[in-house]
């Protein structure tokens, strides 16, 4: 049998890209978990700058193994050059540095950085600096998200994705980016096995696929647009308190930090 066709029959499923309702995600922890049951093995909680959602995750994913899903705890790191997915972290990550910085931070920890939707037109960076994308052919990132479901038009900034990582040849990884349940599962990284320590085993040795599970229609749209907002207005909300908190300081499990 060849790779491609063992890899296609022992792949599991995970998404590495969800938020929770401790950034700007619709949904809490536990929902999430027990909507991934049945969708995919493994399920990244990467809320922004925030590790608790994705802890308080795995806890209750470990409580319920009938559940057969389990958590890696990620975070979306807000870098002085766009945003970056830590994985198998321990610890928060300070956001606002340059992401060289950052990557060195996440390493250092244990984690997995992977780039995230490096061309999409929102990339998270702060003005004034190189955007990610541009910085990739000399950053150690381990991945590249080549697929992330956010919207109607993320198959344009996908495609630039991957048509760049032929050139620059790292692992790739595939995630919903999902701010409410209902995403969850659209985009998986498909890896041989079905635990996060598998994941994590294919990841490094550059053996993961990204596809897309989902299907843009008509009929789709008005939720889609609806759930936009809703998450636009969480994502505006958790700004102003993060500001107001003198943000970034050490993350702190208290659920005046949530975003209800």
């Amino acid at each position: 049998m060849g790779t491609h066709a063992a890899l296609a029959q022992a792949a599991g499923r995970a998404d590495l890209h969800v938020h929770s309702s401790w950034s700007d995600g619709a949904q809490e922890p536990e929902t999430i978990v027990r909507a991934a049951a049945g969708r995919v093995d493994v399920v990244a909680i990467t809320d922004h700058d925030e590790i608790q959602g994705a802890l308080r995750a795995r806890a209750f994913a470990r409580a319920h193994p009938e559940l057969r899903v389990e958590v890696v705890v990620g975070a979306e790191i807000s870098t002085l050059n766009g945003h970056l997915l830590g994985l198998y972290l321990e610890a928060p990550v300070e956001p606002g540095r340059p992401a060289a910085e950052t990557i060195a931070r996440v390493h250092g920890q244990g984690g997995l950085a992977v780039a995230a939707h490096p061309f999409h037109p929102y990339r998270g960076g702060a003005r004034g600096h190189r955007t990610l994308a541009s910085l990739l052919p000399d950053l150690p990132v381990d991945a590249i998200e080549v697929v992330n479901n956010a919207g109607v038009w993320s198959w344009l900034y996908n495609a630039w994705a991957a048509t760049r990582n032929v050139e620059w040849l790292f692992p790739v990884t595939a995630g919903s980016d999902a701010h409410d349940v209902w995403y969850l599962g659209s985009a998986v990284t498909r890896f041989p096995g079905r635990d996060a320590q598998a994941l994590r085993r294919a990841l490094l040795a550059g053996r993961t696929r990204a596809q897309v599970d989902w299907r843009w229609s008509a009929d789709k749209l008005p939720r889609h647009l609806h759930l936009q907002l809703k998450s636009l207005v969480r994502f505006l909300a958790l700004g102003h308190r993060r500001r107001r908190l003198a943000w970034p300081e050490p993350a702190v499990p208290s659920l005046t930090r949530r975003v209800t």
